[in-house]
């Protein structure tokens, strides 16, 4: 089990282009609530310079569960995210119940 926040993204990136989402659990921290990690979609621009064709990554997007996402991107160095409706569980539920088997 592996718990990120928006602190730790840009170095989890590497690992959260090449984990299997379906085999381990992966959970994304906002402050006040972890959801787990369904998948990252990745935005790539793609333009010719030169007569070459290259690639950029430009946004990423954090499928949360409960069909909830988390789309960010890099600015110069640093990590930018894009507005996101807060949502909070209906009722105080505390600890989720696909973390609990991994708290101790």
């Amino acid at each position: 089990m592996i718990t990120i926040n928006s602190d730790s993204l840009e170095i989890t990136l590497d690992l959260l282009k090449s984990i299997d989402f379906k085999q381990h659990n992966v959970y994304f921290n906002d402050g006040t609530y972890s959801y787990q990690v369904n998948g990252l979609n990745i935005q790539y621009e793609d333009f010719e310079v030169n007569g070459m064709f290259q690639r950029l990554e430009t946004r990423f997007q954090l499928l949360l569960n409960g069909a909830d996402h988390l789309e960010f991107y890099f600015d110069r160095g640093q990590i930018k995210f894009s507005p996101r409706k807060a949502t909070t569980p209906v009722t105080d539920i505390g600890m989720p119940p696909e973390v609990a088997p991994y708290h101790f």
